[in-house]
């Protein structure tokens, strides 16, 4: 039980959109040469869009009685900080494109949004699993990245699918998902990234 917790909280869906940009920045591409100066804006805007801004809200809700606990468990709750979390990604989403070298970032920041979106409707009547809608998201930034750049990433991708299926046992083994919940998770965030960075 210790480690499904463990591996729900290292691996939290905030996370996905962060590690995804390291990702994008060691592909062995020439974004790996962008001036050092630009990677720590765009991983500033980054982690303060998606990660900060985020979190931060969450203690704020749980004190208004918004919200029964940070992890939004209850389907029921999740509307408001999904609808928060939106304005903040679209806030750095904005950001992003005054940096026109490294668009890939922010089509993937676009990306994440309609991924939200879809995970925003869908919890109004279901469940739908959170962190395996970010696992999915993030390798589908791979499969999408491999393609547009012909970089080989078989090694984050392998490593991403051994995180998917902890993920997915993690969320299993403490009662909070159905399979179901945790297969349409995976495959909403994998379709939506990998459709959604093709085509913008």
């Amino acid at each position: 039980m210790n480690f499904a917790r463990i591996i729900s909280g290292v691996a939290h869906p905030m996370l996905m959109p962060l590690i995804s940009v390291f990702v994008i920045f060691h592909s062995g591409t020439y974004l790996d040469f962008a001036p050092h100066q630009l990677v720590r804006v765009i991983y500033m805007i980054v982690v303060i869009s998606t990660v900060l801004l985020p979190l931060s809200i969450l203690p704020l809700l749980k004190n208004q009685n918004i919200i029964s606990d940070i992890g939004l468990e209850k389907r029921q709750e999740r509307l408001i900080p999904l609808v928060l979390t939106l304005l903040f990604y679209f806030l750095g989403y904005y950001m992003l494109l005054k940096f026109p070298i490294t668009r890939i970032v922010a089509n993937l920041q676009l990306a994440a949004i309609i991924s939200i979106v879809i995970v925003t409707l869908i919890s109004l009547k279901w469940k739908i699993s959170l962190h395996m809608a970010g696992i999915g998201g993030f390798l589908g930034m791979v499969i999408a990245f491999t393609i547009l750049y012909s970089s080989s990433l078989k090694l984050v991708f392998m490593v991403g699918i051994i995180f998917a299926g902890l993920i997915a046992y993690s969320r299993l083994k403490l009662n909070l998902h159905t399979p179901s919940q945790v297969y349409a998770g995976f495959i909403v965030g994998l379709v939506t990234i990998c459709s959604c960075m093709l085509l913008i």
